[in-house]
This record gives structure tokens, C-alpha cells and sequence, in this order.
């Protein structure tokens, strides 16, 4: 487990780097506009794998309990939850409604999402280790709820500080059942490969969501671990 996390700390790292970038030398309403929305599209990847006929109600009620990817049902209300915090923000910010067909995938959320895919419908432990990786570490979300400039900014970090709750718990803490399902050193090896694969997909998504503030040499040298490690965010 050990091995894993150290795997994984200098994206989380990374994922911070980029965020504090962008708000300390390319922030702007476009920008925010973008992130949130973004994000937002994240935060509703578990009502578009419903079939359509099911979306709305579920949508509207926060309640699954037969989710075909087998997601918990306090995972989809709690994402239900944060889509609702961001789309409220991307509101206020834009002045314009926000709807589920109105968000867009960015390219870098595709190839994630696709590399992603087949580890979500595979074995118990690919399921686990992709788990172990979503919302890299906490970082981006900690690092947006230390905003306090404008009364803007202060609801902004609310609402990332109660994302990023909720979101270690559905990722790093997911390390238990990582451990739960690996039985031998080859499970911790290909644990190792989905992990390290994983989190540069992810680099190269958040890097797009705030606009491109670190270059590609950057993102390797964080990938290849040339960065001070994010703390694991919760015990294990």
C-alpha cells in the first residue's frame, strides 16, 4: 500500500501545482467558467451511465440503488450533491442556466474516461485501483478551498471543501479495498502499471480544465516524480 500511495503522491502533487498556477498567473472569469464547468461534467459521469430512461428521476432524486456499475448509492447522491454546488457557482459566474446537455466532455476527460473503461468492468481489484484514483488525491479541490478573495471566492472554497470531504473517501481511502483484492506481487504490479498510467491520463486532464498553465516537459517531470509528494489524505 505503501508503494501505491508513493505511486500516486507526486500526481496528486501535480494536480495541485496546476490548479495553483492557474489561479496565481492565468485566473479569469473564462477560466473559472471553464474549470467549474468542467468539473461539473466529472461530477455527473455516474447519471450518464444510467440508461436515458432512468437519468431524470435518478437525477432528480439522488437516489439509485441498482447503479449498473455497482456505485454505492451515498457515491451517487454524493455526486449528485457536488454537480449542484457547481452548477451553482457556474450560474452565478455566467449568469446563464446550467442543464446536463449544455456541459461538453473535454478531450483529455475522453481519453481518460476511455482508458479508464475497461478496468471499471473488469476485476474486482481493477475496479478498486481505478477507484483509488479518482479525485487524485484531494489536491485540486484542498487547493480551491483555501480561495478567499471575494465574497465569490469564499462560496467557491465552501464548496470545494465540502467536494473534497466527501472525495477522499470515495479515492484515496479506497487503498483498504486495493489491499482487500491484490493476493499476490503480481496483483500489486499491474495495481502499479493502472495506477501510474492512470494518474498521467489525469495530469493532462486537469492541466486542460484550467486552460494548459503547466507545459507537457512539466508533466513529465511530475510523472517521472520531480515534485514534492501530496500527503496521503486520509490513514490507512
Amino acid at each position: 500500500m505503501e508503494e501505491l500511495v508513493a505511486l500516486a503522491a507526486p500526481s496528486w502533487a501535480g494536480e495541485a501545482e496546476i490548479a495553483r498556477t492557474y489561479l496565481a498567473h492565468h485566473r479569469s472569469v473564462a477560466g473559472d467558467a471553464r474549470f467549474l464547468a468542467a468539473q461539473a461534467w466529472k461530477e455527473t459521469r455516474l447519471v450518464r451511465a444510467l440508461p436515458p430512461e432512468r437519468r431524470a428521476e435518478c437525477f432528480a432524486t439522488a437516489v439509485v440503488d441498482d447503479h449498473p456499475e455497482g456505485a454505492p448509492p451515498i457515491k451517487f447522491a454524493e455526486e449528485v450533491k457536488h454537480y449542484r454546488l457547481l452548477a451553482g457557482l457556474l450560474e452565478e459566474l455566467t449568469g446563464e442556466p446550467v442543464t446536463l446537455d449544455r456541459l461538453r466532455e473535454l478531450p483529455a476527460e475522453t481519453r481518460l474516461q476511455e482508458l479508464r473503461a475497461p478496468y471499471r468492468a473488469g476485476t474486482p481489484l481493477e475496479r478498486a485501483v481505478v477507484n483509488f484514483t479518482e479525485g487524485g488525491g484531494g489536491a485540486i479541490y484542498a487547493v480551491l478551498a483555501e480561495l478567499g478573495e471575494t465574497p465569490f471566492d469564499r462560496r467557491m472554497a465552501a464548496a470545494f471543501r465540502e467536494i473534497l470531504d466527501d472525495e477522499v473517501f470515495h479515492g484515496p481511502a479506497e487503498i483498504q479495498n486495493v489491499a482487500r483484492h491484490a493476493s499476490r506481487p503480481d496483483d500489486w504490479r499491474h495495481a502499479a502499471d493502472l495506477v501510474r498510467r492512470i494518474c498521467r491520463a489525469r495530469l493532462d486532464m486537469r492541466n486542460e480544465m484550467f486552460g494548459f498553465p503547466l507545459a507537457d516537459a512539466r508533466l513529465d517531470e511530475i510523472a517521472a516524480g520531480h515534485i514534492a509528494p501530496w500527503p496521503m489524505p486520509v490513514a490507512y
